[in-house]
């Protein structure tokens, strides 16, 4: 069984430039620096960048950073213009491949040709490109989409997405000579791309299984698994944690990586397998000179005896010292004198010495306590050491997985906030034979709340003034988080006064102060109150109100029969209509407007039904009338008289015709 590793994968020339660039300048103290999208596709090498100070932003208003480097895939002209309207410094690290593509498209969009882009429309990079070109360009996936007919008798220019398959750029070029009417075609397919492309076919004609490393989402990797799927069977990993059995099942397998594919994780897939492939007959074959009474995979204690950079020697009784390779000491430091368990993992070096491992030894005591902790049900504390797709894995010694609808009780936005926390969990699947560990923080909290919910109940009473936290908005009220217990603070328990919105007084997420007005433990129900917190306004009306008082208030609500002034929190007098002014009032909105501040007189105070009547114009003295106004009021007055006399005369003939039809009813 034999691995081969196609001679061109890995690491493009641009991608590589762009990272030693934001490494550099995090080395030299200029971070943090911002990029606009992941600087490559590959989301590990783009959580490690993170961690160092080159931070993946989605848009430019999530940039906090005062430098932003722009990416292989390059960006439109408007981009540029963006960061620097914002005072952003720009690192461009755009690949030279792409900036050639840009280039042909935006000169030759100029010079009046229609610019076709073989590429996906939705990638970065020919995003880009169409920025480039301007609005006389057209991105396409296939030669189906173009309506060839809209050709004829144009001139057009060809270009494609740096990692397109050659074959299919050059037969949509064959295709678009026979329709365009005059083309130019431009084959922008990067060398690297394409001796990637070259290397991974020839090396999937001559293996078992080909495994392609690279992210999910790169463009460029797809493309080599598209091409190896063609030759043999293919798999797709991003990283060694995504290696199954069935992988390693071939004679001869072949390795290729895609140009965002960093050298490390292409060493640890590599590793994994080698440490896979190494059956127990081969690890045999290596015994010869071993040391005989110690055997393959077996447990020793052994004194540290020297400490190297790359490995620790130790003494274990034998003829010769054991050595543990770095990656085999795990995460422990161990210094010279120190007592450690090993388990033997190969009889002898090429230096003689059997090579030990203190991690295995660590994995199969963590093997032994996951086993005690599932089967007891035990909580268990572990660090969350990487957000993967789907959850987090953490360290319990083994690899754990804690998928993300086990992380909490509520939804989780951003499962890698949870990267490098220490929590407690709960192992809820465990199976050794699979190396299946799967975790739940979800029930801890569960129990957690369950307990503070009790403990919750027991203490609540009614009359007790609690603080919470302002949870969710209705139009009825606001629903108080108490404590992983939600009450209801009715709108007509927020003030004395009225309340339009609850989102008035109080706002979601705000700490307030309340008081409980009853508790109903049996169905889990609490109402609050506000106002029972705060002075009742009647209580002092007697002295602020007083009748003959001048007070300022302002107009919250009309009627037709007058206007409601609000002159405290919870307390309004009403100005009838005869009250506004001296003059006729005809409609009270011809006087008065909602929100506008008067003074008025209290000319009446009713405490028990909790009532006060003002009077705008007895606040001003009452004008004197004109000669013309005195006559027009008299007048108006006799009128009165005369009508009134009028009415009675009509009573009285009304009276004396019914009592002639009833004389000569009896007649």
């Amino acid at each position: 069984m034999a691995i081969f590793v196609a001679p061109h994968s890995g690491f493009c020339f641009g991608v590589r430039t762009a990272i030693q660039k934001g490494e550099e300048l995090i080395k030299e103290g200029l971070g943090p620096v911002a990029t606009l999208g992941p600087l490559i596709h590959n989301p590990q090498e783009v959580d490690r960048l993170s961690k160092m100070g080159i931070i993946s932003r989605e848009s430019f208003q999530d940039i906090v950073e005062n430098k932003v480097l722009i990416r292989t895939h390059g960006v439109a002209p408007e981009v540029y213009a963006e960061a620097k309207r914002r005072g952003l410094e720009i690192l461009d690290c755009t690949c030279p491949f792409v900036r050639k593509v840009q280039k042909i498209a935006h000169e030759r969009s100029l010079n009046g040709d229609l610019v076709l882009i073989l590429g996906n429309k939705a990638h970065p990079e020919v995003m880009g490109i169409l920025g480039w070109a301007g609005e006389n360009s057209i991105a396409f996936t296939e030669i189906d989409e173009l309506d060839l007919n809209q050709l004829k008798g144009k001139n057009v220019s060809l270009v494609s997405q740096t990692t397109e398959n050659v074959a299919k750029f050059e037969k949509a070029a064959q295709v678009l000579r026979e329709s365009a009417g005059h083309l130019q075609v431009y084959n922008t397919i990067c060398s690297a791309t394409q001796e990637r492309q070259n290397d991974a076919l020839d090396l999937a004609k001559k293996v078992d299984i080909m495994i392609v490393i690279g992210g999910k989402n790169s463009a460029n990797t797809q493309k080599l698994v598209s091409l190896c799927e063609k030759q043999t069977k293919t798999y797709h990993v991003e990283s060694a944690q995504d290696l199954t059995p069935q992988m390693y099942n071939a004679v001869k397998i072949g390795i290729t990586a895609g140009a965002s594919t960093p050298d490390w994780i292409i060493r640890e897939v590599i590793d994994k397998m080698n440490e896979e492939l190494m059956t127990m007959e081969e690890c045999l074959e290596q015994e010869g000179a071993s040391i005989k009474p110690v055997e393959l995979h077996e447990i020793v204690t052994g004194v540290v005896v020297k400490v190297n950079n790359d490995e620790v020697l130790v003494d274990i009784g034998g003829k010769s010292e054991g050595v543990i390779p770095a990656k085999e000491l795990g995460n422990d430091e161990v210094n010279v004198g120190d007592e450690v368990q090993v388990m033997v993992i190969r009889m002898e070096n090429k230096e003689g010495n059997m090579v030990l491992s203190k991690k295995r030894v660590d994995q199969q005591l963590a093997i032994n306590k996951l086993a005690e902790d599932f089967e007891q049900g035990n909580i268990i504390e572990a660090k969350v050491t990487e957000a993967v797709k789907g959850g987090v894995i953490v360290n319990i010694g083994v690899r754990g997985f804690v998928p993300a609808s086990l992380l909490d009780t509520k939804y989780i936005e951003d499962i890698n906030s949870f990267v490098g926390q220490t929590l407690k969990f709960k192992i809820v699947e465990y199976k050794p034979e699979d190396r299946k560990v799967i975790l739940s923080r979800r029930a801890v909290v569960e129990e957690e709340e369950k307990a503070l919910k009790e403990k919750f109940w027991n203490e609540i009473e009614e009359g007790q003034t609690v603080k919470g936290t302002v949870r969710r908005l209705s139009n009825f009220g606001a629903f108080i988080d108490l404590g992983g217990v939600d009450g209801l603070l009715h709108i007509s328990e927020m003030g004395w006064g009225r309340v339009r919105r609850p989102g008035d007084v109080v706002k979601v997420g705000q700490e307030v102060e309340v008081y409980v007005l009853s508790v109903d433990k049996e169905n889990e129900k609490i109402s609050l109150s506000l106002k029972k917190l705060i002075a009742n306004p009647w209580e002092d009306a007697a002295e602020k109100f007083a009748v003959g008082n001048i007070v300022t208030g302002k107009v919250v609500r009309i009627a037709s029969f007058g206007a409601f002034v609000e002159l405290a929190d919870g307390v309004d007098g009403l100005v009838h209509i005869s009250q506004i002014s001296w003059s006729r009032v005809e409609k009270v909105e011809d006087a008065l407007t909602i929100g506008q501040e008067v003074q008025a007189k209290v000319l009446d105070l009713d405490l028990e039904n909790k009532k006060i009547s003002l009077s705008i114009k007895e606040t001003t003295e009452r004008p004197q009338k004109t000669v013309a106004e005195k006559i027009a009021d008299k007048v108006e007055e006799v009128a009165d008289k005369v009508e009134e006399a009028m009415d009675k005369i009509e009573d009285k003939v009304e009276d004396v015709v019914d009592a002639i039809k009833d004389a000569i009813d009896r007649d």
